[in-house]
């Protein structure tokens, strides 16, 4: 007889989902708020039930199973549907509620327009009792976390249209080469910095946009990789490389001359931030994302809407 979700607990599955996310049952426990021993306890009765293991602990540390793996995006996708469940039963009392779970790639709030924050307080203002996520992450895993159903809406860089997501432009940034305090060019004006000159000193690849630096700037010789903004600036703070940042991320540093920006017309580009969600008909359709959509819309260029 198959294993009813009743009797699985919902209580050890949240225990299994928290597990995966903290990578380890000490990591855990800060989010469960129990010991280490209550985990184990509750990990093995779940496995029991199961009838096959989920993960494997070691030397080697945290590792999910082959079915563990499975089992814990089922369970994702179980526990947002229950949450929009709940979000629907509380719509018929006139009050929203479930979990409105949101993403955006890392850097973005120190551009002035980046309207998020101000989406949220204009959503705050409704009569709610919604459990709001916000995640940052890259790119892919945010696309990835929308088409599986485990994230409603997410803010970032578009690159390519992608079957079952829906793309609305937000915001438009500039990306800039900049050197920190140190690096041979900082000292430089403008007209004595050359394309070619530039290109002699070792550059920063972005990772999660190796094949754009590599197709647009094909010239660069990297010397160095990373996997988000704030390393990009750790980089350049050093003076021993050249890199891109947009320019509203860099003005503080460049106020306090920490930074600078090279003038290098060909070497500027725009990156296009969108809210991606997803056109599944599958997807949730919990009512507090759709309240939030509604807020948010205000914040989308015109012709997006």
């Amino acid at each position: 007889m198959p294993t009813r979700v009743m009797d699985l607990d919902l209580r050890l599955l949240r225990v299994f989902v928290a597990v995966v996310e903290a990578e380890s049952y000490t990591g855990a426990q800060i989010t469960l708020n129990v010991g280490h021993s209550t985990i184990s306890l509750h990990m093995s009765d779940l496995e029991k039930r199961l009838g096959f293991r989920l993960c494997e602990r070691g030397r080697s540390g945290f590792r999910l199973t082959e079915k563990g793996r499975t089992a814990y995006e089922e369970t994702k996708r179980m526990l947002a549907q229950l949450d929009d469940f709940a979000g629907s039963m509380a719509g018929l009392k006139k009050r929203l509620a479930g979990r409105l779970v949101i993403g955006m790639v890392d850097c973005l709030t120190m551009d002035p327009r980046f309207p998020l924050a101000l989406a949220l307080r204009e959503f705050n203002e409704l009569d709610h009792d919604v459990h709001v996520e916000l995640v940052v992450s890259d790119r892919l895993d945010l696309e990835r976390a929308i088409l599986s159903g485990h994230m409603h809406g997410a803010i970032v860089p578009y690159v390519r249209d992608i079957g079952g997501i829906h793309f609305r432009p937000l915001l438009e940034e500039t990306h800039r080469l900049f050197v920190g305090r140190g690096h041979p060019l900082f000292s430089k004006t403008a007209e004595e910095v050359l394309e070619d000159e530039v290109l002699k000193y070792p550059f920063v690849m972005r990772g999660y946009r190796q094949p754009f630096d590599e197709e647009y700037f094909p010239a660069l010789r990297y010397h160095a990789t990373i996997n988000n903004m704030e390393a990009m600036l750790v980089m350049l703070l050093s003076g021993g490389y050249v890199g891109f940042l947009p320019e509203h991320y860099a003005r503080y540093w460049v106020e306090r001359s920490e930074l600078k920006p090279v003038e290098c017309k060909s070497l500027v580009y725009r990156s296009r931030h969108q809210w991606a969600t997803s056109i599944s008909k599958s997807a949730p359709k919990a009512p507090a994302f759709a309240a939030f959509s509604k807020v948010f819309e205000r914040f989308l260029e015109p012709d997006a809407r």
